[in-house]
């Protein structure tokens, strides 16, 4: 198994996370609009799961990762990704999204995130809100940005690289999956 990503934390991670399961994964450092330029061979499997695609902020900027995504696909190999189901979301203003409380030894973290749109384009920003005995509470506070990007769109793009049976599976998946073949 070969993984990339573009982010050295996300990497460290899932470096961290991998070796706690035992599992052999070759990371490296790679942005997707260049995947096939980094990793040089086919895979039978290219996977971009947990709205990662909707970081790339134009149709022409998925566009060239879906075609590095399909340079990487073997014939008859195939292509996964989960967007979050954009369709199903108000995209304008700005949205609170409360995600719950994780409890961790003494400290209770109250975790949300707040959506400001400006057209399809949204600044996410996820807030760890850090609660410990005592008056004082610490934020944290990660900031990103998305593509509010349609499944039909994303859909389109990903036949225009050259995939085939491209079609949306919604179900048994917390987010929308879409898969196509080479």
């Amino acid at each position: 198994m070969t993984a990339s990503d573009i982010s050295p934390a996300e990497l460290e991670r899932a470096r961290r996370e991998a070796a706690a399961r035992g599992l052999d994964i070759a990371f490296s450092q790679s942005d997707m609009r260049e995947a096939y330029a980094h990793h040089g061979r086919p895979f039978d499997l290219v996977i971009a799961c947990d709205n990662s695609v909707p970081h790339l902020l134009s149709d022409d900027d998925l566009l060239a990762a879906f075609r590095e995504f399909f340079k990487c696909t073997r014939p008859g190999g195939g292509c996964i990704i989960s967007v979050r189901d954009y369709e199903q979301e108000e995209r304008d203003g700005v949205h609170l999204k409360p995600l719950g409380v994780r409890i961790e030894g003494e400290a209770r973290y109250c975790v949300f995130q707040v959506w400001e749109f400006k057209g399809l384009i949204y600044d996410l920003s996820m807030y760890f809100v850090e609660d410990r005995p005592g008056a004082d509470c610490v934020t944290h506070v990660m900031r990103t940005q998305y593509y509010a990007v349609t499944s039909d769109k994303l859909i389109s793009l990903m036949r225009e690289a050259g995939y085939r049976d491209v079609r949306r599976v919604d179900h048994p998946y917390p987010q929308p999956v879409i898969l196509g073949v080479r």
